[in-house]
């Protein structure tokens, strides 16, 4: 069905657009980790269910463009609308998680490091066990260069 659509298959109606854009705009408060920013934030997602494709998206991309030490508090958003909000919006993220939470290791130090990896350990039961393990192994691999057993690859025996 269209809900398991990839983020970039489907054209949006110019409600989904309006949506987004005023998504986006609210979005663009989140600078900080700010738990009243972040619940105002999940609650519009809640409220706007229907448009979760569209939130989605915008949710990915804004985390995609935005500075490294601005990336925390938008990927802690979309853990909280997934906890929260669920089925709707994890099917649209969970694609997604191992190159955005990789890409975001990547781009931070130690102490975002650790954050993103604790984040990550809370998602046991909340995200399918091989979208846990690809995004465990994508920053695992990343933290520790000169291991020398690297975690097997998503769906190898």
């Amino acid at each position: 069905g269209l809900e398991f659509a990839g983020l970039h298959d489907h054209m949006p109606t110019p409600e989904e657009e309006e949506v987004a854009a005023s998504y986006a705009l609210e979005l663009a408060e989140l600078t900080f980790n700010s738990k009243p920013i972040i619940n105002s934030l999940t609650m519009i997602a809640d409220e706007e269910r229907a448009f979760s494709h569209a939130i989605a998206g915008v949710v990915l991309r804004k985390i995609g463009s935005a500075l490294a030490d601005k990336k925390l508090p938008i990927i802690y958003l979309l853990d909280s609308i997934c906890k929260n909000v669920g089925a709707a919006y994890k099917n649209h993220f969970a694609p997604a998680l191992p190159q955005t939470i990789g890409d975001a290791f990547d781009a931070n130090g130690p102490k975002v490091r650790t954050s993103l990896q604790k984040l990550v350990d809370t998602w046991t039961g909340v995200f399918e066990p091989a979208v846990v393990a690809a995004t465990r192994a994508r920053i695992g691999a990343s933290a520790a260069p000169a291991a020398t057993a690297a975690p097997a690859p998503p769906g190898a025996a």
